[in-house]
């Protein structure tokens, strides 16, 4: 499993993903169990306001995992370690458990 922050994850992230833009942050609940979920935005707004609600429904595949779902922030991302930042931030503000690369060689 690869786990956040690791290189591996940063160079997965920087093929995947072209920066900078519009990120979705959706958290998922479930019983006791919380994620967070990512979606990409398309959308030619000049800012998060400016995005249509639309493009920030989230997917099917979400809809029918059974999850309460909600839209947690909209954020224009310039680039990894900023993404890493956003997620790290939100997983901790929303009391989410995770193994951390970066923390365990600091």
């Amino acid at each position: 499993m690869m786990k956040i922050g690791s290189n591996e994850w940063f160079e997965k992230l920087n093929e995947m993903t072209k920066f900078p833009s519009y990120f979705a942050f959706y958290l998922l609940q479930k019983d006791d169990t919380k994620s967070i979920a990512v979606k990409i935005v398309e959308s030619k707004a000049k800012d998060a306001d400016g995005i249509k609600y639309g493009a920030l429904t989230p997917t099917l595949a979400w809809l029918l995992t059974g999850s309460s779902i909600a839209l947690i922030d909209v954020s224009n991302v310039n680039d990894a370690n900023e993404y890493y930042l956003k997620l790290k931030t939100l997983i901790y503000k929303w009391g989410i458990e995770i193994i951390d690369e970066k923390d365990k060689s600091a």
